[in-house]
């Protein structure tokens, strides 16, 4: 019996210790963004665009010893941290609004999957998270094919820049670019549609996040459409009103139909939430 004990306890012991363990952050600092900061460029992106602006580094960029996340909402890190849209977080409105710089080292070799564990790890300690998860039926829209096929385009490369200031700054010129072209077509007395998009490059899936950030309720893709593309839209809002002689464009479904060969269905669904009981707002000291 004594035998058997000591066999026991040098397995439990030899087990325990190739028990991998959960991989953290080398080093992590979470803090308010300043209020005159990085934090308020590009105020009028949404969805993946905002995301591919303002999340920076780790497993699969250019940088993968390091994340840099600047002016991001609690909601977009627990997005980010437990892999759900959006429109599955509940929880206090100012998880929308008050912003943070999250700056960490991550070890080496770390994937996609255990940033995702490293963040929750960070968030809870930092923000001092209590959650939990339920399912409800909720409203939704699901993005499918439309009966005469996809008209999507191959995804364009993307330019590369040497730092994030560079970056911001080439997006400002774009931004400033467009808003010019629609100005100088205005005054020729060319019809502008109200809204237009433009992703580069985005699976199916963002490009349902970004349509749930501009819609009343979360769209679900259902397409079964792999790889990378790029999406134009142009549209009008529900509240648009003719311009002249000019005839009003389309809605963002018929748009949706039209350009892209996808389609909006309105269902219910059964959806699991992740529910946030109680957070603090401004983050413990690094």
């Amino acid at each position: 019996m004594l035998l058997v004990l000591r066999c026991m306890a040098v397995w439990a012991l030899t087990a325990s210790a190739q028990t991998p363990q959960a991989p953290s952050f080398e080093v992590a600092s979470v803090k308010p963004a300043a209020p005159n900061g990085p934090a308020g460029v590009m105020p009028f992106l949404k969805g993946p665009m905002e995301e591919q602006v303002r999340f920076q580094g780790g497993p699969g960029s250019k940088d993968p010893g390091r994340i840099d996340y600047v002016g991001v909402t609690l909601k977009m890190l627990l997005k980010r941290a437990y892999d759900v849209s959006a429109d599955q977080i509940s929880g206090p409105d100012w998880l929308d609004t008050e912003r943070y710089d999250i700056v960490a080292k991550v070890p080496p070799g770390t994937s996609g999957e255990q940033l995702r564990l490293m963040l929750q790890e960070l968030l809870t300690e930092r923000f001092q998270i209590s959650l939990h998860r339920e399912t409800k039926t909720l409203a939704v829209y699901s993005l499918t094919v439309a009966k005469n096929g996809p008209k999507l385009k191959p995804a364009e490369k993307l330019p590369e820049y040497k730092d994030d200031e560079e970056r911001k700054a080439a997006m400002k010129k774009s931004a400033s670019a467009f808003l010019e072209a629609r100005m100088a077509a205005m005054r020729r007395g060319e019809h502008v549609p109200g809204r237009s998009f433009h992703m580069a490059s985005a699976t199916m899936a963002g490009f349902a996040t970004w349509l749930s950030s501009n819609l009343d309720r979360p769209v679900k893709d259902k397409t079964q459409l792999d790889g990378i593309y790029s999406f134009s839209l142009t549209w009008e809002p529900d509240d648009a009103k003719p311009r002249g002689d000019a005839p009003l464009g389309p809605s963002l479904f018929a748009a949706v139909e039209e350009q892209l060969g996808l389609k909006l269905q309105r269902e219910n669904e059964q959806v699991e939430l992740l529910a946030i009981d109680k957070a603090q707002k401004v983050p413990t000291s690094n």
